[in-house]
């Protein structure tokens, strides 16, 4: 099966492997240069309809062809995988793994024998190509070779190099953070609606406000510290809503968010 050598192979094709294989064909790789298995057969025929991806027969079959392996599978299949393509696995492979909560330490125990390995922790936002992937490698990939796995996500979002102890704050801030976000942008839906204006109005209003505060911030490269002073007249109406936060602990209580989230991440990872 040497055909399939330099091809980019992925198991697991639930949201975050479709994901990866609709970023990589959005990014101009070839569909003949994706190779995909998954066990459960209608993923593997929905891919098949709308797209010319070569299937690999199994995942052992995937992995002896491929040079890098994207491992999308849910964690408790982790070993199963795992176990499957270890004969397979040898220092030509590169393995990226999106399982959440499987060490660098567990994948290498269970293939039997040190391979490259790097860990990712994706965000839902990936599948608009405006996610946050932390990324930690283990010491025995090249810097050029940890370049490649950057390049090949880069159409997914923001690639944030870590190391492996960063991960459940990645989880965390990346991984959360967006329903922090939709938290806070419902209560400003809501706000609107409390003081009057049509829901449909609100929305709107709140979903453009948020998006342009992040264009802007990003455009201008400002510290939001910077940003928020400038919109902050002396005496005006923002000033009056910020002391409403601040009294009410605003921003020690997303801190506490994300600790909490944080603390889960690790657990789970137990």
């Amino acid at each position: 099966m040497g055909g399939y050598m330099n091809k980019v192979g992925i198991i697991g094709l639930g949201n975050m492997g479709d994901a990866i294989v609709r970023a990589l064909l959005g990014s101009g790789t070839n569909e003949k240069d994706i190779v995909c298995f998954d066990i459960k057969r209608e993923r593997v025929q929905a891919l098949k309809a709308s797209h010319k991806t070569t299937i690999a027969k199994n995942a052992k079959d995937l992995v002896k062809g491929c040079t890098r392996i994207v491992l999308a599978v849910k964690p408790q299949d982790a070993e199963a995988a795992l176990e499957e393509s270890a004969s397979e696995m040898d220092g030509s492979k590169i393995l990226i793994s999106i399982m959440a909560g499987v060490t660098i330490s567990n994948i290498v125990s269970i293939v039997g024998r040190p391979i490259k390995v790097v860990r990712v922790m994706p965000n839902i936002c990936v599948t608009v190509g405006e996610g946050v992937l932390g990324i930690a490698p283990n010491n025995l990939l090249t810097e050029d070779e940890l370049k490649s796995v950057e390049a090949l996500l880069a159409p997914l979002g923001c690639v944030v190099r870590l190391s492996e102890e960063h991960l459940d704050a990645v989880t965390a801030l990346g991984g959360s953070g967006p329903a922090f976000v939709l938290a806070f942008l419902e209560a400003l839906i809501d706000g609107g609606v409390k003081m009057g204006l049509p829901r449909d109005n609100a929305r709107k209003i709140a979903v453009q406000t948020m998006k342009g505060t992040v264009a802007m911030l990003e455009k201008e490269a400002l510290h939001p510290t910077l940003m928020k002073e400038r919109i902050t007249s002396p005496g005006g109406t923002t000033i009056a809503g910020l002391v409403i936060l601040d009294e009410k602990g605003f921003k020690g209580t997303v801190i506490g968010s994300l600790e909490a989230a944080q603390r889960r991440s690790k657990e789970l990872s137990k």
